[in-house]
């Protein structure tokens, strides 16, 4: 990412509001019968941090990366607020590596760049979970995206095949087009 991805971000995450709210997003908050609430979590691209702060809240050592120190202001405030704590970090992705099977839970929502991928996988610890949803191809019809910016159809399946597919989803509906995934990285045997 360049410093103008950071000036736009923290821009963004400037008023006092949060701009997607407190709450978790839907797909973590109704799937989080899965979360076990042991070990270490990893939100990539956090933003204010609403996710990151779900994991603490379940009981995760979560470490939340974003480009955007802003962000990452907001994301301790509302860990504060909260009474959990989580760990910050503002990286540029395009140049943070990732640790190796470090992290149980692993969450990335509304950010793709599929250089990570590998990394992410290779962060999971066997038996980790991880939660993805990115907007898909049939977002272009209702924003200005560039096409790099969203998933073709089925791709965070391809992606991720060598996980355990637990749960699988392509919507398209009141503007919104995105793809869910949750998977797990299954035990070594």
């Amino acid at each position: 990412m360049s410093s103008q991805d950071k000036e736009k971000w923290d821009h963004k995450y400037e008023t006092p509001e949060y701009i997607t709210g407190k709450e978790p997003v839907e797909w973590l908050k109704g799937h989080s019968g899965l979360l076990r609430g042991k070990g270490s979590a990893l939100d990539i691209a956090s933003g204010e941090g609403r996710n990151a702060v779900f994991a603490a809240e379940k009981g995760y050592q979560t470490l939340a990366v974003d480009i955007s120190a802003t962000g990452i202001e907001k994301a301790h405030a509302l860990a504060n607020e909260k009474g959990v704590t989580i760990e910050t970090c503002v990286v540029d992705l395009d140049n943070w590596k990732i640790k190796q099977n470090a992290f149980d839970l692993i969450l990335c929502f509304n950010f793709l760049d599929r250089r990570i991928f590998p990394a992410i996988k290779c962060a999971l610890k066997p038996g980790g979970l991880m939660f993805y949803e990115t907007f898909t191809v049939d977002y272009l019809k209702y924003s200005n995206f560039k096409r790099e910016w969203v998933l073709e159809h089925n791709e965070l399946l391809d992606a991720f095949s060598e996980l355990r597919i637990l749960y699988y989803r392509e919507v398209d509906i009141n503007n919104k087009a995105f793809a869910s995934l949750i998977a797990l990285k299954e035990n070594e045997s």
